[in-house]
């Protein structure tokens, strides 16, 4: 299956977002709880601008030492995608399937076999996305894994933000994925899934939604200059061995935009890696802020890490 390069848009009106509001604890007291979501402007001018960006305090803390080695990727490869398009709901999104079949084609080019790719999506001949689902498939991903094996999540859906209520947000908002039910599972629900992965495992993550800067809690963010740009709150868990790479679709205050022909994110990440497989860290995301900035969208993608990396080093899948 080929992967499409980035298209142009043909028109804004195609153009909605993959957001929410905020909820607070009332309103989420269980993982059965619906997110709220508020009107799309179909006119592409609802888009939120990217404010400036705060200073955050340094984290105190960080996930390893320095001297431990990181993942050379020669294990198994074993990968996780989801994309839900909320058929007949009132927040359908039209490119999140077909963002996950592409992301898969991709991952199956660079060596994961169609056997080790786990496809969930609100078609009916996949496994539904529900949250009892996502959760069940990421324990899948992560059981077994030894040392040097690569794995890979990619979701493409809705995303939103709640109440913090174990204050490891400088913010004081924890970011969720909307999962079909309607439910959501959030970030620190995700993050204490990866706690299981051993040193010196590799996870790439690419999550294409709103609000999903800091989804995986990651000390680590980048700039496209190498730089490490700002730190998450001091008390964020530094209890991830692994080796884990997060590429998101906006920042944690921005919302992420959706098309016919798949995400923003996911297709720029797509055409920027296929343009040169060579890219390093910081090239890559160069590349991809550049796709979606020609493509008149003010998203910024975002790149984080649980352990410190050389920005210079060579992305591999």
């Amino acid at each position: 299956m080929s992967v499409p390069s980035l298209l142009s848009l043909d028109s804004q009106s195609y153009i909605r977002d993959r957001g929410a509001r905020l909820l607070h604890p009332h309103e989420y007291a269980d993982s059965s709880t619906s997110v709220a979501y508020p009107h799309h402007d179909h006119s592409g001018s609802g888009y939120l601008r990217d404010p400036p960006r705060s200073g955050l305090p340094p984290s105190t803390q960080f996930a390893h030492s320095d001297h431990i080695r990181h993942s050379d990727s020669s294990g198994r490869k074993r990968a996780l995608c989801i994309g839900i398009n909320y058929r007949g709901k009132s927040n359908q999104l039209r490119g999140c399937i077909q963002d996950a079949k592409n992301i898969r084609a991709l991952l199956m080019k660079n060596g994961y076999k169609d056997e080790d790719i786990k496809l969930l999506t609100d078609e009916t001949d996949n496994i539904t996305p529900t949250r009892d689902n996502v959760l069940d498939a990421l324990s899948w991903l992560v059981d077994g894994v030894s040392s040097d094996d690569s794995l890979f999540i990619h979701y493409s859906g809705h995303g939103s933000q709640i109440v913090d209520t174990n204050g490891d947000e400088v913010d004081r908002k924890d970011e969720v994925i909307e999962c079909i039910g309607p439910s959501f599972i959030s970030d620190d629900e995700i993050h204490e899934k990866l706690k299981s992965l051993p040193c010196c495992c590799r996870l790439t993550t690419l999550f294409d939604s709103c609000h999903s800067g800091t989804i995986l809690d990651l000390p680590y963010v980048y700039d496209c200059d190498g730089q490490r740009e700002r730190a998450v709150a001091a008390t964020v868990l530094d209890n991830i061995s692994a080796d884990v790479i997060c590429w998101s679709g906006a920042k944690d205050n921005q919302e992420g935009a959706d098309t016919p022909q798949g995400g923003v994110m996911t297709r720029a990440f797509i055409k920027a890696f296929q343009e040169n497989t060579n890219r390093s860290y910081k090239q890559l995301l160069h590349s991809t802020r550049i796709s979606i900035v020609n493509n008149h969208h003010q998203q910024i993608a975002q790149l984080g890490s649980s352990r410190k990396i050389v920005p210079e080093d060579k992305f591999t899948l």
